[in-house]
């Protein structure tokens, strides 16, 4: 594990735009999330495989499948005994990057109406 309280979450660019199964996106959004933390140091995942599947509750062969493919399409780095997540959608719009691998950000569709009855909680 991560060591200290930590979370992550699977955004929906990495099913959609990354074109990422779910296993995928969950092994991708764990590294992304140790990738991109300022509290655990922007480090990403250091340790072996067989770790790695066992905090994510898969087999170690599944793991290294996953991980695999996911380093197939450039989504990680390997250096240093570290996995990072090689695509950072976190930049603010305009910001330069030297990443060629980039994918533009994509704004959710779904606008929240101001329309709504008074009555209802949500």
């Amino acid at each position: 594990m991560a060591g200290k309280s930590f979370y992550f979450s699977i955004q929906s660019w990495m099913l959609d735009a990354m074109d990422l199964s779910l296993s995928e996106a969950a092994v991708y959004a764990y590294i992304h999330g140790l990738t991109r933390s300022e509290e655990l140091g922007k480090k990403g995942w250091h340790g072996s495989i067989r770790r790695l599947a066992k905090v994510l509750h898969t087999s170690p062969s599944t793991m290294n499948d996953i991980v695999n493919r996911l380093e197939a399409r450039g989504f990680l780095h390997f250096a240093n005994g570290f996995i990072t997540s090689t695509i950072n959608r976190d930049l603010a719009s305009g910001t330069p990057t030297d990443n060629a691998t980039e994918i533009p950000i994509d704004r959710n569709p779904d606008i929240i109406s101001d329309d709504k009855p008074k009555d209802i909680p949500f």
